[in-house]
């Protein structure tokens, strides 16, 4: 990947759904915290939402 590709929606949706389903999952679990686990599946929701629009406009293989 170049440093001048350019980024999509897609990217940046796929992008924060992942850092929240990593930072949330550890989190619930080390503090025992529902809303941690619930902000885990809203990013995981966000990943999903971005992982099809990207495979809509035709990026997937």
């Amino acid at each position: 990947m170049s440093a001048t590709t350019r980024h999509s929606l897609n990217h940046y949706l796929i992008w924060a759904g992942s850092s929240a389903v990593l930072v949330g999952v550890p989190g619930a679990v080390a503090l025992h915290s529902a809303w941690l686990l619930a902000a885990a599946g809203g990013g995981w929701c966000v990943q999903h939402i971005g992982w099809v629009r990207h495979r809509r406009i035709g990026g997937a293989a």
